[in-house]
């Protein structure tokens, strides 16, 4: 049996296909590139209607490819859009869930026509080495329903892995050669809560500790954070140096008003509040985040208040998209702006953004860095600048390097 991976989406997704790779190796299966494999294993994203017109395309383009091989799709888009994927023609198995996906290949694998392997798959663990940095789930689902959002129909309540599993998952990657962690989830500061809803019940802050303390993974990087999760404990671990300074932090309107229609827990002001307090007591900070324009019934006022709010707490980085509707949701109900509109305050305010990207990056210049190197000559820096080296570097090792402009990689 021969498999190919591909996917569209988050980290989580990246996580769940991360961990059939875990069963092809443990299974002697090989994973190979497309036009070779007997399966292709396909990861599909609903976030967007942009994500789902992606989805499709890599299916039909995977089948164009490798047209003998078997399609299995499964993840967020072929759950959510279930009838329309049963639709299209190159998809051979419409699975839900990554579960379903190694039960389904574990049938075909034990059939007569299909012999395991005795050697080591093809493919399985150069690709695990080629990625420079691990992933780790810590918790998944959501139980707020935002009223733009799909992703708590398509992934579920709230679910917390157990922190023995955790802390064994990093420790296997910094004993597979890994010195950085991402931390995923779909409400990774919900750790531990019972629903998302209840953020005063979260013991994020106390599971990064808990990391520091019984694992010796060099960098943990955090990938992204609800501004309901703060508390003054979590302002104090993530000063510690083994967590990257970077916070992407879903901030999604500088608008209160908007956010409210959002049906988010928080106000413009609570996310300055985060931003001013993170800035004064970790130097070099990048806070990067997703701002959502052009949200159904957005005033001009609104968009102002949105424009105001990212130019007086600059960011690091920030992706501007404008407000795409998603099917059975709330949002979908209301008046919904014009396209045109939507798309010249997207790239107004992204505008904003990219000038705001260059003027942290410059103000970095000459500061000490942390770079993982991601190649031999290229990484990331752990508060998020993507650099470049005239020395060679092991990839995946760490080294403290002082930053200069012809460093930069734009």
């Amino acid at each position: 049996m021969k498999i190919c991976l591909k996917m569209t989406g988050c980290r989580n997704n990246r996580y769940e296909l991360d961990q059939i790779l875990n069963w092809t190796i443990s299974n002697g299966v090989s994973v190979v590139k497309e036009e070779e494999a007997d399966y292709c294993i396909i990861n599909t994203c609903t976030v967007t209607h942009v994500a789902d017109r992606k989805s499709r395309q890599l299916i039909r383009k995977t089948k164009k490819l490798s047209p003998k091989a078997k399609n299995i799709v499964f993840g967020c888009g072929a759950r959510m859009q279930k009838e329309d994927f049963k639709k299209i023609m190159e998809i051979d198995e419409l699975l839900p869930d990554m579960p379903a996906v190694i039960g389904y290949l574990e049938e075909e694998l034990n059939k007569p026509r299909r012999r395991r392997s005795a050697s080591a798959p093809s493919g399985g663990p150069e690709l695990i080495q080629s990625r420079s940095r691990a992933l780790t789930q810590v918790q998944d689902g959501c139980d707020n329903y935002c009223t733009y959002c799909i992703i708590a129909a398509a992934r579920g309540a709230s679910k917390n892995r157990k922190l023995g599993e955790i802390l064994d998952e990093i420790n296997e990657h910094h004993k597979n050669g890994y010195n950085e962690v991402v931390l995923t989830g779909i409400n990774v500061g919900a750790y531990d809560c019972k629903s998302t809803k209840n953020p005063s019940e979260s013991r994020f802050a106390e599971l990064l500790e808990t990391i520091i303390d019984k694992t010796k993974m060099p960098l943990v990087r955090i990938s992204s954070l609800g501004p309901e999760y703060f508390s003054e404990k979590l302002y104090k671990i993530l000063k510690n140096p083994r967590i990257c300074r970077h916070i992407h932090l879903s901030i999604q309107s500088g608008s209160t008003s908007v956010l409210d229609r959002m049906k988010r827990n928080y106000t413009a002001r609570d996310v300055e509040k985060i931003i001013k307090n993170l800035k004064k007591n970790i130097p070099g900070i990048a806070i990067t985040t997703d701002i959502i324009v052009g949200f159904p019934e957005e005033t001009d006022k609104e968009f102002k208040e949105t424009m105001d709010f990212v130019e007086q707490n600059p960011l690091a980085k920030a992706h501007i998209f404008p407000y795409s509707i998603r099917k059975n949701t709330l949002a979908a109900k209301m008046e919904q702006i014009a396209d045109d509109i939507k798309k010249n305050r997207a790239k107004k305010l992204q505008k904003l953004a990219d000038k705001q990207r260059n003027e942290f990056i410059d103000a970095q210049i000459g500061t000490k860095v942390q770079v993982l190197w991601e190649s031999k000559n290229e990484g990331l820096t752990d508060n998020y600048i993507r650099v470049k080296s005239d020395k060679r570097h092991e990839v995946k090792s760490i080294s403290t390097e002082k930053l200069t402009k012809k460093m930069i990689i734009f």
